[in-house]
C-alpha cells in the first residue's frame, strides 16, 4: 500500500440530508474552492503525582469553513432553510429557518492514493458574502459559509457508536468502500 506523501485539490464537494432511515442521495456541491474543519473537541488532564496523570480527549465535533463559487438555489433551500414562493417566484430566506443536518462527502488527491471522506450531523450558518466591482480584470466573488459537524450515532455490530467522520482510499487490492462511495453516503456498521 502506497502512502501518500503530499495531499492536494480538494473536489467531488457532495451533500445528503438525513432522513429518519439514513440518508438521501447526494448532490453535488459544485464550485468549491476551498474545505477546511477544525477541530472543537477538548483534551482534560488530570494531575496526580506531580504529573500528567491521566489524559482523556473528545472528538467532540468539527467547525467547518466552506469557500464556494456560488450556492445553487436547491442547496440554498435543503442546507440554509430558503423557501421558494411560487407566487412571486422569489427564493427567500426565513428570520427563523430551520436548517436539516446532513452528511458531506469530499475528495482529496495524494501524490500515491485519493482519499474519500465523509461527515456526519453537519448543519451550515448563513454564508458571508462580498460582491465586487469590476476591474481591468475579472475575480470571481465567492461565498464562505461555516458550520459545524457533531456527528451521528451508528450501530456497529450490536454497540452504539458516536462518529464524527469516516474515510476510504483506493490503495490496495479491493478498495469496494472506496469504488461505492458516490452511490450513497457511506455508513459506518452497514454493508455496501
Amino acid at each position: 500500500m502506497a502512502d501518500n506523501k503530499v495531499r492536494f485539490g480538494a473536489s467531488n464537494v457532495r451533500y445528503a440530508l438525513e432522513t429518519e432511515t439514513g440518508y438521501g442521495e447526494w448532490k453535488r456541491l459544485a464550485g468549491t474552492v476551498q474545505i477546511s474543519f477544525d477541530p472543537q473537541g477538548s483534551q482534560n488532564t488530570f494531575y496526580a503525582d506531580n504529573v500528567g496523570y491521566f489524559i482523556s480527549t473528545g472528538a467532540a465535533s468539527d467547525s467547518i469553513s466552506v469557500e464556494i463559487a456560488d450556492l445553487t438555489d436547491q442547496a440554498k433551500i435543503d442546507l440554509l432553510g430558503f423557501v421558494q414562493d411560487e407566487t412571486s417566484g422569489l427564493l427567500y430566506e426565513p428570520v427563523n429557518s430551520v436548517r436539516k443536518p446532513f452528511a458531506l462527502g469530499f475528495q482529496v488527491e495524494g501524490d500515491a492514493t485519493t482519499l474519500r471522506g465523509v461527515r456526519y450531523g453537519g448543519t451550515l450558518n448563513r454564508p458571508s458574502e462580498a460582491h465586487n466591482t469590476t476591474t481591468d480584470s475579472t475575480d470571481p466573488d465567492t461565498l464562505t459559509i461555516e458550520g459545524t459537524f457533531v456527528g451521528k450515532t451508528f450501530t456497529i455490530g450490536s454497540e452504539e457508536v458516536a462518529i464524527l467522520g469516516a474515510a476510504c482510499t483506493n490503495a490496495g487490492d479491493t478498495h469496494t468502500a472506496y469504488d461505492n462511495f458516490w452511490t450513497k453516503v457511506p455508513q459506518p456498521g452497514v454493508a455496501d
